[in-house]
């Protein structure tokens, strides 16, 4: 155990951390954070799907079903007449003709003809912006999109009547099918919003591009300076000197899993703050949809299995960090092995993985198409570099009896 702490103790060093934490305050600004902010943003239609969806939350609990449909007519008739409030204070309505919803969609579709023949004036563009950032315009048509949406649905219709976001070129075309299908037959009377989905989505794959990243930049480095400090030298002289690779790799791991569970308060504090975690037992099969999941899983759990999967992907990005460290003589000829390393783990691997996990749509279907070959792929990524680490403390202790 004491043998242990002072490998431990090697490759927690403050000045590396200070870095990774420069490093990691430089990412999150810029691609971590961008993706917090859309989720509290009320000025697009994903900004007013989370505020319909956090109403229906404490209205109609996880789900709207059939026999409560008609309290979402009830909730268009005061949208539609606090709209009318709205731009009936908007200099310039009156004389262009709009009092209520309805008129304005009959001069929307005037300007937009206006727009395509060139004829759209100054006035023209000026009224129609402030009517958009002035009322409450997104969120009736929001509304109206998922009212229509959910009739089709509940009325017997299908999202494969519209192609259900599935290119029929896809090697998983017919898997896909039979998913929605089976998920349809359920009832499709979630409201999970897009947005919290894709967003999420977004996140989770650039935190595990800097969870696999940090681990390298911890990681690489601390057999290295073994070498350079020829302390390896100095453990073959004793037996338990010989052996002590086996705990390196051990606290190379346990290093790699401290770093994701710190990674994991540090940044998962602001997406907490985002108030997704309202929607913790939503199911995932929504109205509003982008794409499909493999599983009947709620909001929730699909939280749980992203972060389990990248907890995965940072230890598998540790273990092979280790590897490549034992056989570096110096930082240089690290640095050339990790720079191939982390454009294979950040920019092919756990992007690859990561994207869409659980999900399908129209983008490329990995492999086969067959639900659940990410996760297979990440549990795939530790065991190789499990095996590598066997593999080189194995190597060592031939080298042992051979000499």
């Amino acid at each position: 155990m004491a043998l242990l702490r002072w490998e431990l103790k090697k490759i927690w060093r403050p000045g590396l951390l200070l870095a990774i934490a420069f490093i990691g305050a430089v990412f999150s600004q810029s691609r971590t954070g961008f993706y917090l902010e859309y989720f509290s943003t009320s000025n697009d239609r994903g900004g007013t799907q989370v505020q319909l969806a956090s109403g229906w939350l404490e209205t109609y609990g996880n789900t709207i079903e059939p026999e409560e449909r008609p309290g979402l007519d009830a909730q268009l008739a005061e949208l539609e007449a606090e709209f009318a409030g709205q731009v009936a204070q908007i200099p310039g309505t009156a004389e262009a003709g709009i009092t209520d919803y309805e008129s304005y969609g009959a001069w929307e579709k005037a300007y937009n003809d206006r727009v395509r023949a060139e004829e759209r004036t100054e006035e023209d563009s000026s009224l129609y912006w402030s009517i958009y950032y002035d009322t409450n315009l997104n969120m009736v048509e929001s509304l109206l999109q998922f009212m229509q949406e959910y009739d089709s649905l509940a009325g017997g219709g299908s999202a494969l009547d519209w192609g259900g976001g599935i290119s029929e070129d896809s090697p998983a075309h017919q898997a896909s099918v039979r998913r929605i299908e089976r998920a349809e037959a359920q009832g499709v009377y979630g409201f999970l919003p897009s947005t919290v989905v894709e967003n999420t989505d977004e996140f989770f794959h650039y935190f595990a591009i800097w969870c696999a990243f940090s681990g390298v930049l911890l990681i690489s480095p601390t057999l290295v300076r073994d070498a350079l400090h020829r302390t390896r030298a100095m453990q073959w002289t004793s037996r338990r000197g010989r052996r002590v690779l086996n705990v390196q790799m051990g606290a190379a791991l346990l290093s790699g899993l401290l770093l994701a569970l710190l990674n994991c308060a540090v940044y998962l504090g602001p997406f907490l703050s985002t108030g997704a975690m309202k929607f913790w037992n939503c199911p995932m099969v929504s109205v509003w949809r982008e794409s499909y999941p493999w599983f009947d899983w709620t909001y929730g759990q699909y939280l749980l299995a992203l972060l389990g999967l990248t907890v995965v992907l940072s230890l598998a990005a540790c273990g092979f960090s280790v590897v490549l460290s034992q056989f570096s003589g110096s930082y240089v000829a690290m640095l050339l092995k990790a720079i191939p390393l982390i454009v294979v783990l950040c920019w092919g691997l756990v992007p690859w993985v990561m994207m869409g996990a659980g999900r399908f749509s129209n983008d490329p279907v990995r492999l086969t198409g067959l639900p659940g070959t990410e996760f297979v792929c990440g549990v795939l990524a530790v065991l190789a570099a499990l095996v590598l680490c066997g593999w080189t403390c194995l190597r060592q202790r031939r080298r042992e009896l051979m000499g």
